[in-house]
C-alpha cells in the first residue's frame, strides 16, 4: 500500500510519452474539439442572459439601493461561473466518454498485446457508444447525492471544520472513479465491482484523483488532462487491477454473458 502512491505518479510519467504517441495522438482531438465547442456554447448562452438577470435582479431593489449594482455583478458573475464549471465537466465527460473508451481499449492493447474481438461496426459503435453513457449517468447518480450531503455538513457547527478536508478527499476520489472507470468497462467490469476494487486501495485512488486535481488548475495544460488521465488510469489497470480480476470480458464471451 505504501508504493501505491509512487505507482500512481509513475502512471502519469509513462502516460506523457504514449498519449502523444503516433498511435494515441488522435484521440486527443476529440476531448479537446469537445472543450471548445462546450465552453463556446455555454459562454455564449450564459452571457447572453447575464445582463438581463441583472436588470431583474435590479428591478427588485428600491431606487436608493442602486448603488449595489456592482454587488450584484460580484454574485451572480460568481454563481454562473461555479454553474459553468460544474456544466462544463459533466458536458465533456459525457461528450468525450466513447472516444475515452476506444483510447482505453487502444493503451491497453498497445501495453499488452490483447486484441479486443470487437470490430468497429456501426452497431458495436453505438453499442460502446450508450453503454459508456449509462455508465456516465451511473456516475453522477453516486457523486450528487454525496456531494450534497458534504455541502450540508458544511453548514453544521464543528463538523464543519472537517468538511473542506472531506470535500477535497471526495473530490479526489471522484476523479479517480471518473478515469478508472473506462478501462474497467471495456473489460466488462461492473460499476459497483470497480468501486470496491478501487475502495481496498485509497492511497492510489486518492494519489490519482490529487494528480488529475493539480493538472486541472494549470490553464491551457488542463485541457489536455482528459486523455492523459485515461492512459494512467488504463496503465494502473494493466499494473495493479487487471491480474485481482483476470480476463474478466473474454470469460464471459466463452460463457455467452453468464458465468
Amino acid at each position: 500500500m505504501i508504493t501505491h502512491p509512487f505507482k500512481a505518479a509513475g502512471a502519469f510519467l509513462k502516460a506523457f510519452p504514449l498519449v502523444f504517441s503516433k498511435d494515441l495522438r488522435l484521440f486527443i482531438l476529440a476531448p479537446l474539439l469537445a472543450n471548445f465547442v462546450l465552453v463556446g456554447l455555454l459562454y455564449m448562452v450564459a452571457f447572453s442572459y447575464f445582463q438581463t438577470l441583472i436588470d431583474s435582479a435590479m428591478g427588485y431593489l428600491p431606487e436608493w439601493l442602486s448603488f449595489l449594482n456592482w454587488l450584484f455583478y460580484l454574485i451572480f458573475g460568481a454563481v454562473i461561473s461555479v454553474l459553468l464549471f460544474y456544466s462544463f465537466s459533466v458536458g465533456v465527460n459525457i461528450l468525450a466518454a466513447p472516444f475515452m473508451a476506444f483510447l482505453a481499449e487502444k493503451v491497453e492493447e498497445k501495453e499488452t498485446g490483447r486484441v479486443f474481438d470487437e470490430k468497429l461496426t456501426t452497431g458495436v459503435v453505438m453499442t460502446i457508444i450508450i453503454r459508456s453513457l449509462q455508465r456516465e449517468l451511473q456516475k453522477i447518480v453516486y457523486f450528487v447525492p454525496r456531494f450534497i450531503l458534504l455541502l450540508l455538513l458544511s453548514f453544521i457547527p464543528i463538523v464543519n471544520v472537517i468538511a473542506p478536508v472531506l470535500l477535497l478527499l471526495f473530490s479526489a476520489w471522484m476523479l479517480a472513479l471518473q478515469y478508472m472507470d473506462y478501462a474497467f468497462d471495456n473489460n466488462k467490469v461492473k460499476f459497483h465491482d470497480m468501486r470496491l476494487a478501487l475502495r481496498a486501495k485509497p492511497l492510489l485512488c486518492w494519489t490519482f484523483g490529487g494528480i488529475v486535481m493539480v493538472c486541472l488548475t494549470i490553464p491551457f495544460f488542463n485541457l489536455f488532462v482528459m486523455p492523459i488521465a485515461v492512459v494512467a488510469a488504463t496503465l494502473l489497470w494493466i499494473s495493479v487491477f487487471r491480474s485481482q480480476h483476470g480476463d474478466f470480458s473474454a470469460l464471459l464471451d466463452r460463457t455467452d454473458g453468464t458465468l
